[in-house]
């Protein structure tokens, strides 16, 4: 293939020198910290058509970036390559993609030329030619093109509404460089190859880029539109016995549970859930979780799902009673909590009900990231979700979780729970965690290994439904480690008018509020309960105790006060920590000391 490299040696070309000739222009971006950028684009022109594609120098990237090889390898299957195309006889460009499966999905849409674009003089000479400068606003962002008129051809690497008549040579968006024409050459092209090919399947532009960002994520479906209400269970009477993708309605049908394959390794992605949840025959505001059971001791919540409450071990309280399955053992986990969240009034089932100058939410979609719990989400896990409810067929409810390539958290991720004392098995006769007023929750975790940047994940919603009780009056959470005060804040939202619209059989009150409306512990009905990560600092491997303190209200008459709580432990799994780093563990009584020692001994070390 014959190629003349024009550059700004050569001087500048007058109009028309590369008429009726295929043209070969390869552009690249400013690299970082001004070293030269790995990735090229091309444009190819050929007559009135456009080929627009993009380029790795391989070697150059290896040796910038030596662990792109590998992650490249694990993400293999998200990667999607694109290629444009420009035709300036009929003024409309494409875009194709080539899908991870090999299928080719494309899209069309029209441009004009100059219409929306204001062009100025300028000094700038690329590739030695002449340029001009043509500005355009695309979604607020100012775009602007230097473009020549001498070339005698049309042509872009940036597709676009508009475009100016001439050969872009470089773009900025914003004020900072986009791409930069790096050199021109003359290419002979095959005699009856097309510039532009046919299009076996073609999209509208929306599709196109929907089905292009979500190639490469996995999109697990746990639950499908699933009742969760009162009905009896389905299990059966052993854990050995419980099937793989069988829904299971355990706890009088308040709780379902499933058992699924996830991706074997959790490593590199960002991890979503995304729960849908409308009500059917229950108009109340409802406690909900998304939980994952561990397994990797003698006894989990399995135990207590399938073989009662008194199978696992109990938080023994100062109030005198006992409260199973609420803290980690030596020998039992406690289930971890994907999401909290709570169903509003009635919506979906109860949009009957007219207020004026609302339109009721169909259903509430709450989505979040729950990528610090990865290491519980590979492989086979079991799920499962809680409404508590006292009706048949009270709630309708989908789950799915999403990975997305490219994501995660650095290291070898670690999760250790520690206590969850929301009471998922209500029906099953799990009592409500109302000793927070007598006592505290206590509970002592071995550490296995060390953890680096350790943090409890803690969440914490208050309950009690009338004017004296802690659902509707401030309460400090108060968290301690190995008997020191580490946190202490107040949970409260004072939000919860923003989700009206989501509770059709609210209570309306003769002052203009409704019960939707009013501020609460740490949760609004329609939404999620965000966690607090609590620092824990670099936590050494051994025993540790957790202790929680709430000044919870006095019970009256009937009514009274309780807490839902869960925690726990993640961070970066290391064989040891760095020297000397023990002491920035916030168990350490006197850190100022305990730094001290630490100094004089490695200065005895050395």
């Amino acid at each position: 293939m014959k190629k003349i490299l024009l550059t700004a040696a050569l001087g500048l070309l007058t109009a028309g020198t590369m008429a009726d000739e295929a043209v070969k222009v390869t552009y690249t971006s400013p690299g970082k910290e001004g070293r030269p950028s790995a990735f090229r684009t091309v444009l190819t022109i050929d007559g009135d058509q456009c080929r627009i594609h993009r380029e790795i120098d391989t070697a150059l990237m290896l040796e910038q970036n030596p662990e792109w090889g590998a992650r490249l390898q694990k993400n293999d299957r998200s990667r999607v390559s694109e290629t444009q195309y420009i035709d300036y006889g009929t003024h409309k460009y494409y875009s194709m993609a080539e899908m991870p499966d090999g299928t080719t999905i494309a899209t069309e849409e029209p441009f004009v030329l100059d219409s929306a674009l204001t062009v100025e003089p300028s000094d700038t000479v690329i590739c030695g030619y002449r340029c001009k400068v043509a500005t355009t606003v695309i979604k607020s962002n100012t775009i602007k093109y230097w473009f020549t008129d001498e070339a005698g051809v049309q042509g872009t690497v940036q597709p676009a509404a508009d475009l100016p008549k001439g050969l872009v040579l470089m773009t900025s968006r914003n004020g900072r460089i986009g791409l930069k024409a790096q050199s021109i050459e003359k290419i002979d092209i095959p005699a009856g190859q097309k510039t532009i090919p046919a299009f076996a399947v073609v999209v509208d532009a929306p599709m196109y880029r929907y089905r292009i960002n979500n190639a490469g994520v996995i999109s697990v479906p746990v639950f499908d539109n699933e009742y969760i209400g009162i009905s009896s269970s389905n299990a059966p009477g052993a854990v050995d016995s419980l099937l793989a993708d069988t829904i299971y309605r355990l706890s009088g049908g308040t709780v379902i549970l499933r058992k699924v394959r996830l991706p074997e390794s959790s490593e590199g992605w960002d991890i979503f859930a995304q729960v849908i949840q409308k009500a059917d025959k229950d108009a109340y505001d409802r406690t909900g979780s998304v939980f994952v059971i561990p397994a990797g001791k003698e006894q989990s919540f399995l135990d207590a799902l399938v073989g009662g409450l008194a199978t696992v071990p109990a938080f023994e309280s100062h109030n005198g009673k006992r409260y199973p399955g609420i803290i980690a053992t030596d020998t039992y986990d406690t289930p971890v909590e994907l999401i909290r969240f709570f169903t509003p009034f009635g919506v979906g089932g109860y949009n009957s009900h007219r207020v004026p100058g609302q339109v009721w939410a169909d259903s509430v979609i709450y989505h979040q990231d729950v990528t610090h719990l990865a290491p519980l989400l590979q492989g086979e896990a079991w799920i499962g979700a809680y409404i508590g409810n006292w009706t048949e067929k009270a709630h309708k409810l989908s789950l799915t979780l999403k990975y997305h390539p490219g994501g995660g958290q650095k290291g070898e991720r670690t999760v250790i729970p520690v206590f969850n004392s929301l009471n998922l098995m209500e029906q099953g006769g799990q009592d409500y965690p109302s000793f927070m007023g007598s006592d505290s929750l206590r509970v002592g975790v071995d550490i296995p290994h060390p953890v680096r940047g350790a943090q409890l994940v803690y969440l914490t919603t208050g309950h009690g439904g009338w004017g004296g009780g802690d659902e509707f009056n401030q309460k400090e959470n108060t968290v301690y480690m190995d008997g020191r005060k580490i946190f202490a804040f107040i949970p409260w939202r004072e939000d919860c008018s923003s989700y009206r619209r989501r509770n059709p059989a609210s209570g309306n009150f003769s002052n203009g509020l409704s019960s939707s409306d009013l501020s609460r512990s740490n949760w609004c009905p329609g939404t999620v309960t965000n966690p607090v990560y609590i620092p824990l600092g670099d936590l050494p491997a051994g025993r540790h105790t957790f202790a929680v303190t709430i000044p919870q209200g006095e019970p009256q008459g009937a009514s009274f006060s309780y807490w839902c709580l869960s925690g726990a432990i993640v961070g970066e799994r290391v064989d040891r920590l760095p020297a000397g780093d023990e002491r920035t563990a916030l168990s350490d009584p006197h850190p100022d000391k305990q730094s001290g020692k630490a100094h004089k001994a490695r200065k005895r070390r050395k």
